[in-house]
């Protein structure tokens, strides 16, 4: 039982994840102008040099998009799996950080954000794994009362 319970928390720590590093990243969108030609992936020359005229900014707001999205899945999964052993955060850390580098293959980036990429995965997933874990804390602390 224990397997399924954690199996449905990682799948619902992905969605919300996923869900939220596509809105992160959308919304991001809107801020450079450059997103409003993009050109379709299948054409590799053109989509590769859309890739390369993309500013910092951009490629800053899906790391970002990227970590947030890992740290609330790993919450999310924690916190649904009633235990406090960090399988779940550790699955979706290697899930996300796969989807990452297929990405990463499959789409030119520059080379610092290959690197970049790769690293934020596990520290977004172990933060979202203790934050989860703090907040059952408080959750379940016995309250205090001064009178």
């Amino acid at each position: 039982m224990r397997f399924f319970r954690n199996l449905i928390s990682i799948t619902i720590g992905l969605a919300c994840g996923g869900l939220t590093a596509f809105l992160i990243a959308s919304s991001g969108r809107g801020f450079f102008s450059e997103y409003q030609d993009v050109p379709n992936i299948t054409e590799p020359l053109a989509f590769a040099s859309f890739i390369e005229a993309l500013p910092t900014g951009a490629f800053i707001v899906l790391l970002f998009s990227h970590s947030v999205g890992s740290l609330l899945a790993a919450f999310v999964a924690t916190s649904l799996s009633g235990h406090t052993r960090p399988t779940p955060a550790l699955a979706i850390g290697v899930l996300m950080l796969a989807g990452g580098i297929r990405n990463l293959i499959l789409i030119p980036h520059p080379v610092w954000y290959q690197i970049s990429e790769a690293i934020i995965y596990l520290p977004a997933v172990f933060l979202g794994y203790i934050l989860s874990l703090k907040v059952r804390q408080m959750i379940t602390a016995p309250q205090s009362h001064n009178l």
